[in-house]
């Protein structure tokens, strides 16, 4: 382990070895055992952990507060009607209007000859005429 690989975990993890990464532990101390500076390093990484640590504590919770929050707190609201899909249901509606429509509009006339049209859709009639 160098010095600026030595840094780089200490400035990360602070001055408690139990702290760092298993793999490194080992080495750390071994660093730490055989360079002054590495200790110096470890002594000011400790004050500052200590100072840290005196710097934790739970604030406490106050059950006005927490009423004041839950009071503020945006309220769920129902689901807004969408405008934009009752549009697309009636413009699909009118879409499928308009091509059938003018599907038949665009459908040719039925001459007397075109026996497919007439067996198709006049059958019935035909037949009897027939018969």
């Amino acid at each position: 382990m160098d010095r600026q690989r030595f840094a780089e975990l200490l400035d990360a993890y602070g001055a408690d070895f139990r702290r760092w990464p298993a793999g490194v532990r080992a080495s750390a101390s071994a660093f730490v055992a055989e360079d002054a500076e590495a200790a110096t390093l470890v002594a000011d990484a400790h004050e500052l952990d200590l100072l840290l640590d005196a710097g934790r504590h739970e604030a406490p919770v106050s059950p006005d507060l927490t009423a004041r929050i839950l009071a503020s707190a945006p309220r769920a609201q129902p689901p807004a009607f969408d405008r934009r899909a009752m549009f697309a249901l009636a413009a699909c509606a009118v879409f499928g209007v308009l091509l059938g429509y003018g599907g038949g509009l665009l459908a040719p006339i039925p001459s007397e000859d075109d026996t497919y049209f007439t067996m198709a859709f006049e059958a019935p009639m035909a037949f009897e005429d027939e018969g």
